[in-house]
């Protein structure tokens, strides 16, 4: 059982521990190794060994062990004793401090997870960095999305005639509320950089040059330095008067890299995934654009148009909404499969969302994006259509509507960007998730079940592979002692690996006079479906039976996957593997006119050459022969194992004009041992039958359909 109680959810979590958690380990051990999911700063964590009196009794000389994603402490020779781990680690990503806490035992001794319960806990959501780093994303949304509309929109709308008289004036208006904006983003920035250094110093309760020298440190000292950079070129803008391209490419430089700095703190830097990171970097991009964008338009666009006569304002309100509907549908439809994309690589169990922290918040954060998708909806399709209605009439009335829709929904996209930073700060649903795995395997199986005449309690503790403790308490359907009651037998078998009932020895404990208790130990090898049989002997009357099914799961510490690697004698392009349940695995090889035969037992490879050109896909029928295609050569063939010998079959010749050769791209054995094979490009499918060599043909009615694949149904 890996027992593991961790005291946070938040990354970096733990994976796994040596000696392992909740499990007894014979003397010897003189160091605690964990390993955790993503790099940790060594200089702020550590790891500390307690004794069962409380007694620190590790060497207190915390180190890397195997990479920066574990740490190890040694101890004196332990002895036998039941001992509390604690551990407080710093994400080199994030930044968020993490506690945890495991216990183990040494010899034989009986292990009180309750002990945990003293132990520190730390938060599943970090909410005053949260807090913190609100105002940050706040800030350069507005700032990226203030300069990106502008590139994008302001300056095609200088060259509209309709703005040749105010051209002047209209310009300064601009410039003067997208320097405020901007002014405004960057202060925000400036204030959550301290915000974030001061959370960070008080977190690790030490000074603020020791904080700005951890990984996390660096990248806030790079946040710094460009949100200076930023201040540094506004303030030298106002002062001198600058063509607004320069100024606009100066601001879009910085800003990108500031928000690269997001990234670097982000899920997607902790994964160590290049595709995640990039993904990350490209989803807070769009959602600038998208954000900041609706912010631009309504605190800065729509302010310059006021300037405007009435109907002239109103033209011109018209004619930008459509160009910003256009920027914001192709930013939605890219965080639409960067978004998914995104959380798949970081967590491909989406179930797990629906009961963690992280996945709350992310609900959250959707319903609040729909609604801004819907409020942009009804400013295109009712707003704006009916704007260009009104103006035929010469009388729209457009920019008070959508002045007060883009103001809702500049709020919600804050609104969402708190979110947002509450996810960024979030772990995982994996960490959250393996605690609460680790809580019900802590807790065993508990299960009551009745028979005709009695009830059976029964726990099995920790119900994982390996041995279990089994206890089973009888008692008739009033609770009372069965007084005819002789003895009670349990078997448990697996069916599905052809292992037939084992009998457990049950011990009655007579130290509790008033129940029926028996214990034992039960053993299950592997995960799966166990029945266990449990008979109730009786002297007066017939036994009493019970059959129950059970899923037996691993330890989580052993769900792990191999890979090994066998390279190939000579050059081979291996496409379709089968195993042939005699220990052999067939391979395919197109460019070559042969099959390749590996055995896993001596871990050597055998070639058979047949005259063709390639083989493609593989079948095995019922007598073991292999089946293949070769498509440049038009037919199929059978490779019999036990002879060596090949037996190729010509597909019908009238299907082989000049043109286009059949495409065999599927075979399949049936019951009868008859060889089934789609034409994909002939709108055919065949069927050989081996003894006569004789194809017959199946034209489906669809024509163009392309069969590809093929399925053997129970009949």
């Amino acid at each position: 059982m890996f027992s593991l109680i961790p005291s946070a959810y938040a990354h970096p979590f733990l994976l796994d521990s040596e000696p392992p958690a909740a499990l007894t380990t014979p003397e010897g051990v003189e160091r605690v190794t964990i390993y955790f999911s993503e790099a940790v700063d060594v200089d702020f964590s550590n790891i500390k060994v307690f004794d069962g009196n409380g007694e620190q009794v590790d060497n207190k000389d915390t180190a890397y062990f195997d990479g920066e994603a574990s740490l190890v402490v040694t101890t004196p020779p332990l002895e036998d004793g039941v001992y509390t781990v604690t551990t407080k680690v710093l994400s080199k990503v994030d930044g968020h401090l993490v506690d945890y806490a495991l216990i183990f035992g040494i010899g034989d001794v009986k292990l009180d997870t309750s002990l945990l319960d003293q132990q520190k806990n730390s938060e599943s959501v970090f909410v005053p960095e949260s807090l913190a780093r609100f105002p940050g994303l706040v800030g350069q949304t507005i700032v990226l999305g203030a300069i990106i509309s502008s590139i994008l929109v302001w300056t095609n709308l200088q060259k509209k005639r309709i703005l040749e008289e105010d051209l002047s004036q209209f310009q300064l208006k601009f410039e003067n509320k997208f320097s405020a904006i901007v002014a405004i983003g960057l202060a925000l920035v400036f204030s959550s950089n301290f915000a974030i250094l001061a959370i960070q110093t008080w977190r690790l309760e030490t000074g603020m040059l020791e904080v700005i020298q951890t990984s996390f440190g660096m990248t806030w000292t790079l946040r710094m330095g460009i949100t200076i950079a930023l201040l540094g070129v506004w303030f030298v803008f106002e002062k001198i008067k600058i063509k607004s391209t320069t100024k606009l490419i100066s601001f879009l430089t910085l800003s990108l890299i500031l928000i690269g700095t997001t990234t670097m703190m982000g899920h997607g830097a902790a994964s160590e995934q290049i595709p995640a990171i990039i993904l990350d970097y490209a989803h807070n991009l769009l959602s600038s654009v998208w954000i900041g964008g609706v912010i631009f338009f309504a605190f800065v666009l729509l302010p310059t148009f006021n300037i405007l006569p009435s109907i002239k304002k109103e033209k011109i309100t018209l004619v930008t909404i459509p160009k910003f509907s256009t920027i914001i549908i192709v930013s939605l439809g890219i965080l639409l499969i960067t978004g998914p994309t995104l959380l798949w690589f970081l967590e491909d169990d989406v179930t797990s969302l629906t009961i963690s922290s992280y996945g709350y918040l992310l609900f959250a954060k959707i319903i609040v994006g729909f609604i801004m998708i819907s409020i942009g909806g009804f400013n295109q399709f009712k707003i704006f259509k009916n704007g260009e209605k009104d103006l035929q009439e010469n009388n729209p009335k457009v920019y008070n509507k959508i002045k007060r829709t883009l103001k809702i929904e500049s709020l919600l996209g804050v609104i969402l960007l708190l979110f947002v930073a509450f996810l960024t700060n979030t772990g995982l649903p994996a960490g959250e998730i393996q605690i609460t795995e680790a809580h019900a395997q802590n807790q065993g199986f508990q299960l009551t079940e009745f028979s005709e005449n009695a009830k059976f309690d029964i726990v099995i503790d920790p119900f994982s592979t390996g041995k279990n403790k089994l206890i089973i308490t009888t008692s008739d359907l009033n609770n009372n002692p069965i007084k005819d009651m002789s003895g009670l037998k349990v078997k448990i078998s697996n069916p599905s690996k052809n292992i037939r009932p084992i009998e457990v020895p049950m011990v009655l404990d007579t130290s509790q006079e008033s129940k029926q208790t028996f214990e034992g130990e039960v053993t299950f090898g592997f995960s799966g479906t166990w029945i266990v049989l449990v008979e109730m002997q009786r002297l007066d009357t017939i036994n009493e039976n019970l059959e129950i099914s059970l899923f037996i799961k691993p330890h989580l510490e052993n769900i792990s996957t191999k890979i090994t690697e066998f390279e190939f004698p000579e050059d081979a392009t291996p496409l379709v593997p089968i195993y042939d349940k005699k220990g052999n695995i067939w391979i395919s090889d197109p460019l070559k006119s042969r099959l390749w035969k590996y055995n896993i037992q001596s871990e050597e490879f055998q070639k058979f050459g047949f005259n063709g050109k390639s083989s493609i896909m593989l079948e095995m029928d019922n007598a073991g022969n292999i089946w293949f295609t070769d498509i440049p050569e038009s037919q199929i063939g059978k490779f019999n194992p036990n002879n060596e010998e090949f037996q190729l079959y010509q597909l019908p010749s009238h299907l082989m004009p000049t043109d286009q050769n059949p495409i065999a791209i599927e075979l399949l054995s049936d019951n009868e041992n008859n060889i089934w094979i789609t034409i994909t490009n002939k709108n055919v499918v065949l069927k050989l039958d081996p003894e006569t060599a004789e194809f017959t043909e199946y034209l489906l009615p669809t024509k163009d359909s392309g069969p590809f694949s093929l399925a053997l149904d129970s009949e």
